[in-house]
């Protein structure tokens, strides 16, 4: 093989390996806002749960772009390696965790979201039924105000 074979091959293995690691970063910063919006959830702060959901947004679209960069540099990885190194796969089976624990993650929160919903739903539903005073045009007048 080549110097020049080589240099390539050990390119496309530093590249793939620097956003397999960029990915796992983005993904372990996505676990940590998935905590932090469990507990906004539980708290019932409406405000700090909208920007994190907007934060969340950013942070699946840098996701989805490096997956994007990523898918290309796998194929040629493959091609370079066929006979595979140690690095990308383990890289690779970390982000399939981390993949897992977002799903795990997520679900989480959905359902909390739900409860906390379905907790509100009968907080309004209690206030609806409070007695209700009668209209005036049941009520008689005892007083009249000749002041005004």
């Amino acid at each position: 093989m080549s110097a020049a074979e080589t240099d390539r091959k050990t390119s496309i293995l530093k590249r793939l390996r620097e956003m397999l690691v960029r990915q796992r970063e983005k993904f372990q910063s996505y676990l940590e806002l998935l905590e932090q919006e469990h507990v906004s959830i539980a708290e019932g702060d409406v405000e700090r749960l909208h920007s994190q959901v907007e934060l969340e947004r950013t942070v699946i679209t840098e996701i989805q772009n490096l997956g994007k960069v990523i898918r290309p540099l796998e194929d040629l990885y493959q091609v370079a390696y066929p006979e595979r190194e140690d690095t990308v796969p383990a890289l690779k089976a970390v982000l399939e965790k981390m993949g897992s624990q977002v799903k795990e993650h997520n679900a989480r929160n959905k359902a909390a979201l739900r409860e906390k919903m379905e907790e509100l739903r009968r907080e309004i539903t209690g206030l609806r039924t409070w007695p209700r005073a009668r209209s005036y045009a049941e009520v008689e007048p005892s007083l009249v105000d000749i002041t005004t």
